[in-house]
């Protein structure tokens, strides 16, 4: 009877385990598609923080300048809105209001608010940004002193 030499016996175990099993293959492809399918997740949520930075960027712009028109006599003071914006300042579904009263006991002193909102087409809720400053009434800063 003739028994098989070391080097045989090593041979065949080698080529036993030299390749994948079919579960192992399974497992792993199992495992690149949930990263994949949470890597797509992350680069969608990604996204629309993007869209909703971008968005919030240009109502705190808008703001400023509504609030700078404001503040050199070009809009009044007075409650209004809203009112959309025209498509020179921007082409995007945004309105502002502003809000506006009287913080002392002579109404010398106005609070004034402007809030822009971003209204989404797909009825989503608005994106907000407020910005509120003090200052002089201009009917009384321009009033005749008696």
């Amino acid at each position: 009877m003739r028994y098989p030499s070391g080097s045989q016996i090593r041979c065949r175990r080698a080529r036993h385990h030299a390749a994948f099993t079919l579960m192992e293959v399974i497992i792993a492809l199992g495992v690149l598609g949930m990263s994949m399918a949470a890597i797509g997740t992350l680069v969608q949520i990604g996204g629309q923080n993007a869209l909703q930075a971008r968005l919030l960027t240009t109502a705190q712009f808008l703001a400023e300048s509504k609030l700078s028109e404001v503040k050199a006599g070009i809009l009044s003071p007075t409650a209004t809105g809203p009112i959309p914006f025209p498509t020179t300042e921007t082409m995007e579904p945004f309105q502002y209001t502003i809000r506006s009263h009287a913080i002392d006991s002579q109404g010398m002193l106005l609070s004034v608010e402007i809030l822009v909102e971003y209204i989404p087409e797909d009825g989503s809720l608005p994106l907000q940004h407020s910005i509120t400053t003090w200052m002089i009434d201009p009917a009384v800063e321009l009033a005749p002193e008696s």
